[in-house]
């Protein structure tokens, strides 16, 4: 299925929401913090999941449940969420709000129509030598508005899933393949290095 005939499966997920599986942050975070010998559960980790949203009460916000998961410190775990029905600790615009540079990890799965926005205030906020690991489309690589901004930032790493992630309850699936894009402050390489990450 071509990605202009791809499903409906998002559509339902009003201004571009949807869950990340846990599994496929968890395939994420076992490669990622071997490559970049990053142990979680060091009490210096002060980490950040600016769009914390969930499927419904019962659930747990994904990229925070998976931290927590793997060691790291809850009380350390910040959750942001413009929504206010929203079980995040704060509701405020992200993009709006005044942040001073002190995270060592920005980790969340941006609404696509602002994800560049998204972004690049995650790129303040974190401190020097900080990551930012962002869900996105494999395709984001390829949009020539964004040429300029590889040039200044390109990512360290891309880890790409091999299968496609399901959204939904229904577990439906769209023609869409996805990768968590990570960036290190102040750390502009010359190529990105890509992971595949193997899902069966």
């Amino acid at each position: 299925m071509s990605s202009t005939n791809r499903s409906n499966a998002r559509d339902k997920h009003i201004a571009d929401y949807y869950v990340t599986p846990q599994k496929a942050i968890e395939d994420v975070l076992d490669v990622f913090c071997k490559d970049e010998n990053i142990d979680l559960s060091s009490q210096e980790h002060l980490i950040l999941d600016p769009c914390a949203w969930w499927k419904n009460w019962e659930d747990d916000m994904s990229y925070p449940a998976v931290l927590f998961k793997y060691g790291a410190d809850y009380n350390k775990i910040v959750t942001n969420d413009i929504r206010e029905d929203s079980p995040a600790q704060y509701h405020k615009d992200f993009l709006t709000a005044t942040e001073k540079d002190k995270y060592d990890i920005v980790i969340t799965n941006p609404p696509f129509n602002i994800a560049q926005d998204i972004i690049n205030k995650s790129l303040e906020v974190v401190k020097p030598g900080g990551y930012v690991i962002m869900l996105l489309r494999l395709n984001y690589f390829w949009w020539k508005v964004r040429q300029e901004f590889w040039k200044k930032h390109l990512p360290i790493r891309a880890y790409v899933h091999n299968r496609r992630m399901s959204f939904t309850s229904d577990w439906k699936t769209d023609s869409v393949e996805y990768m968590h894009c990570v960036w290190k402050k102040w750390e502009n390489p010359k190529e990105t290095k890509l992971n595949l990450i193997y899902n069966f």
